[in-house]
């Protein structure tokens, strides 16, 4: 290799066995018309429609070895005790085998290596024989000897045969190529305009032609080959058992060499396959690596020597220089140097690189530790401090440099450098992004600070004025400012967009050149060409503004969605290194960007139903093909799921669906990377689902459209609407009928309702006057209980006359009368015996509740007799202190009295037990 030939490696996207749920080892590929991806693998078929992995297992085999799609969309296979084929059908894949039509003799199949069609023929490269299916008829092939491998190259069948050397298949026929008897297998069979190269096992290439074979020296060490194929851009990928792969040009000169930990995910290659999209799939040992060679990208990051995140690059007397935050990396000079890595770590240069700076035909690196003179791979420090970025000037030998803490002057003295002036009032702002106005007018912008436009005088020596900008100057703020030099034009980027500087009114105002193709958004790093083309990085995506005309240009960013995710974040940098390579800093390392390189971008883009489903609560899931299906007709109970795809590889982990059910929706679904829907509870009717795709390059598919019923509930059906008719006319003609009867039954029904009602009434009218008589009857007991209880407390007060006449009679001389009024009240009192008639009416009105009392078989006293009857009335202490002649603290203590007698605990209450005993 050239040392000028920037070595990378292809984007590439790897799936290990656990992604496809299938055996480590994958052998063969092809794809089917719809653009499916099928695999032979060590546990079955794989395939692949870009959204999901299926695999199926072939009976009676251990593992899969050989494949081949037909023109019919057959998938052909072989392996280790099998040979036969898959087809579509209405629910899946379904396998055929074809050892039926084979003697029992021939059916012992060890290996299949190979499967060739040739003219609508399918051929199977078995151990040691060559089978030929046609029009469902298998036959062996005569062989001239113990055959090895067969090819089928430009429709033309070559076959090798152990000390005899290659054959062409003809009408037939195998006829001897001469000069082609070698005692190597023969692994691979290119075409050529020469000819055919032929690899041998053993890595040797050779020239076939009408003279036979010429050795073909490649210059390489290839090792142990597996496979090998030609690429429809005329470059030849060779796979090795040990060494990875060998991408060789049309004239085979070596263009890259990927291995294990070198572009590669494994180091042992098994089969290779170019897919419809110009990309190479590559069978390893352990796994598939899909490899988007068809991209004008390629990664430059540890894989290939450069360690750590890139911030700068440089093409200088011949040498490719990259910085990253770990430090300066030179590739290596030694020609086609294919052990270790092909970029090495300059020493000295270790940390944070900033920016490589062509100033007085030298080369300077602006690090973290300072500036640098960098002569091939010795460095000589120029400055101390964190430096951003040196800029020649008008004057010979007078160099501008940005740091840490400003801007300074430096002047070249032979190969001394000194500090010659600091620019003032910069109050040791950091000085990273710095560009020329004019030969003495020099701007730096600030990440928070603003803009700063300088002037010095002619010669540079003197500092006239600097004047700082920001918001009161028509900027939109004072921070994420930035300053670029597009063509020897000046633009500053902001977080709302691009503006430009008006030097008559010292104002800014927006770019509206940039405004339509860019928007108002942040722009973080921009460059130009020689060729006005610009390259930009807004909102972490890259972007190429690309001149069609005078003031017209072309935004191209779809393509560039390949490797926005790999875009550092970082101090964003764009380095043109000539016209084939654009380096663009990326998260690890660098992303090479070759825009001369125009990728094929396939238009036969669609989108395919893969799978219906349908299911009720309590039914398994039925699966179709809807390719074999007109219409699914389910019922409203049901549930149906859709499973989409789009087999369009070049960018499938962006693919996104859309899709709309016809007639419910009228507007499309909003994209979704989602390939499935599913819909329940559908009202009955007819629908139609229509699905469509957009691809990276936001590219529309063709819509795919599937129809299905929802079928009529049985009680919405013709039927059952002429069943409701005839019901509905038997009921009209009924219904007369049934009204003369139901007359005569409800007249029959009044009459003895009446009956009944009058009978009610007499049995009402009685209860009404037992309950009047019971009524009256219990008033007059209330009257007599309220008189008795008037007439006890009536005793009571004459009582209490009698007892203070009684305390009387020792200070009065009428002791005579008094004595005989005493006597008359006595005889009153014996002669009214008032308690009896109250507890006589008492027990009246509660149901004989005094008497309840006393058969209680507790002795009461005659006054707790009466404290009882008082408290079942519900009186206050009060109202029975002057019943019993007691006062209140005699109550309480006669009512405790009366509880211990009636042995209550502590938690009962005296009133409610006396009450529940009258409800007794």
């Amino acid at each position: 290799m050239k040392p000028n030939i920037l070595r990378n490696t292809p984007l590439k996207e790897h799936f290990d066995s656990n992604d496809y749920k299938g055996g480590i080892q994958n052998w063969a590929f092809d794809q089917t018309s719809d653009g499916i991806l099928y695999i032979a693998n060590n546990e079955g078929l794989l395939e692949f429609d870009g959204r999901e992995w299926n695999k199926y297992e072939v009976p009676l085999s251990t593992r899969l070895r050989a494949l081949k799609v037909d023109s019919q969309d057959r998938i052909f296979v072989g392996g280790q005790g099998q040979i036969g084929y898959f087809t579509k059908t209405k629910n899946d894949l379904v396998f055929t085998s074809l050892l039926k039509y084979l003697p029992k003799n021939k059916q012992d199949i060890a290996e299949t290596w190979k499967i060739l069609e040739l003219n609508g023929k399918i051929i199977f490269n078995t151990e040691s024989e060559l089978f030929v299916f046609e029009n469902n008829n298998l036959k062996a092939l005569t062989l001239p000897g113990y055959m090895r491998y067969a090819f089928n190259i430009e429709n033309k069948v070559f076959a090798q045969f152990y000390g005899k050397g290659l054959y062409e298949f003809i009408n037939n026929e195998f006829i001897p190529i001469k000069g082609t008897e070698i005692g190597y297998d023969i692994i691979a069979i290119l075409p050529t305009n020469k000819g055919y190269y032929c690899l041998t096992r053993e890595g040797e290439m050779k020239l076939l032609d009408n003279k036979g074979y010429t050795p073909i020296d490649l210059k390489v060490n290839l090792g142990t080959v597996n496979a090998a194929i030609k690429l429809t851009s005329g470059e030849y990928v060779i796979g090795t058992q040990s060494n990875g792969i060998f991408i060789f040009n049309s004239n085979l000169t070596l263009k890259n060499h990927l291995t294990k930990k070198e572009g590669l995910s494994d180091r042992t290659v098994k089969s290779l396959y170019e897919d419809a999209f110009h990309n190479l799939w590559v069978g390893l040992n352990n796994g598939i690596d899909y490899l988007k060679i068809n991209l004008p990208f390629s990664l430059i990051n540890e894989e290939v020597g450069i360690e750590g995140t890139g911030y700068a690059a440089i093409r200088y007397d011949n040498e490719i220089y990259l910085g990253t935050n770990t430090g300066v990396f030179i590739q290596k000079k030694e020609k086609n140097n294919l052990d270790g890595y092909p970029f090495t770590i300059i020493t000295g240069s270790e940390g944070q690189v900033y920016h490589f700076s062509k100033v007085e035909n030298k080369l300077i690196l602006n690090h973290d530790r300072g500036a640098f003179e960098l002569n091939g791979k010795n460095l000589t420090q120029v400055q101390d401090i964190g430096s951003w970025k040196f800029m020649n000037t008008k004057i010979p030998n007078l160099v501008v440099g940005g740091d840490y803490r400003g801007i300074s002057i430096f002047n070249k003295n032979n190969d001394n450098w000194s500090i010659v002036q600091r620019v003032e009032k910069l109050e040791e702002q950091s000085s990273r992004i710095m560009e020329f106005e004019n030969d003495s007018t020099l701007w730096m912008t600030h990440v928070s600070k603003g803009a700063f436009r300088i002037e010095f005088n002619l010669n540079l020596t003197t500092q006239k004025n600097i004047q700082k900008f920001g918001k009161k100057d028509g900027l939109p703020s004072n921070i994420m400012i930035d300053v670029y030099s597009l063509n020897n034009n000046l633009v500053f980027t902001t977080e709302k967009g691009i503006y430009d500087f008006n030097l008559n009114t010292h104002t800014f105002s927006p770019n509206l050149h940039f405004k339509k193709w860019l928007g108002n958004e942040y722009v973080s790093t921009m460059v130009s060409n020689e060729n006005n083309a610009i390259y930009y990085i807004q909102n972490k995506k890259f972007g190429n503004l690309i001149q069609k005309s005078f003031g017209t240009f072309e935004n191209k960013t779809n393509i560039f969605k390949h490797i926005n995710k790999f875009i550092s974040d970082d101090l964003a940098n764009i380095t043109i290194l000539d016209e084939n390579n654009v380096l663009i800093g990326a998260k690890e390392g660098f992303i090479d960007y070759t825009p001369n390189k125009k990728p094929f971008i396939n238009e036969n883009f669609h989108v395919l139903l893969r799978k219906v489903e349908t299911q009720t609560s309590i039914d398994s899931i039925n699966t179709y093909n809807p390719t074999y299906i007109d219409q699914i007709e389910i019922t409203e109970k049901h549930s149906i799921k859709f499973h989409y795809a789009a087999p369009y590889f070049d960018g499938f982990e962006d693919l996104k669906y859309s899709y709309r059910l016809v007639p419910l929706d009228e507007q499309w679904s909003k994209w979704s990377s989602l390939g499935e829907k599913e819909f329940t509870h559908l009202p009955f009717g007819k629908y139609t689902l229509e699905i469509k795709a957009k691809n990276i390059y936001e590219i529309e598919s063709n819509v795919s459209t599937f129809s299905f019923e929802v079928l009529t509930p049985w009680y919405f059906t013709n039927w059952a609407k002429m069943s409701y008719l005839i019901l509905a006319i038997i009921f009209l003609f009924l219904i007369p009928i049934i009204q003369q009867k139901k007359y005569r039954k409800e007249k029959s029904i009044i009459y003895k309702n009446k009956d009944e009602e009058i009978k009610i009434k007499d049995k009402e009218i009685n209860k009404l006057e037992n309950e009047k008589l019971k009524t009256e009857i219990n008033l007059k007991n209330d009257q007599l209980t309220t008189i008795t209880m008037h007439l006890v407390k009536n005793n009571d007060f004459i009582q209490d006359v009698q007892n203070k006449i009684i305390s009387s009679l020792d200070q009065t001389d009428s002791k005579k009368e008094l004595k005989k009024i005493i006597k008359t009240i006595d005889s009153e009192l014996s002669n009214n015996d008032s308690w009896d008639q109250f507890a006589y009416h008492f027990d009246q009105v509660h149901g004989n509740y005094l008497k309840k009392l006393s058969e209680n078989n507790i002795k009461l006293s005659p006054r707790e007799i009466k404290l009882a009857a008082f408290l079942r009335m519900n009186m206050s202490s009060k109202e029975i202190s002057k019943m019993l002649n007691i006062t209140s603290r005699g109550v309480e203590l006669a009512r405790y009295r009366l509880r211990k007698k009636l042995k209550l605990k502590r938690a009962q209450n005296l009133v409610e037990y006396l009450i529940d005993l009258d409800n007794s």
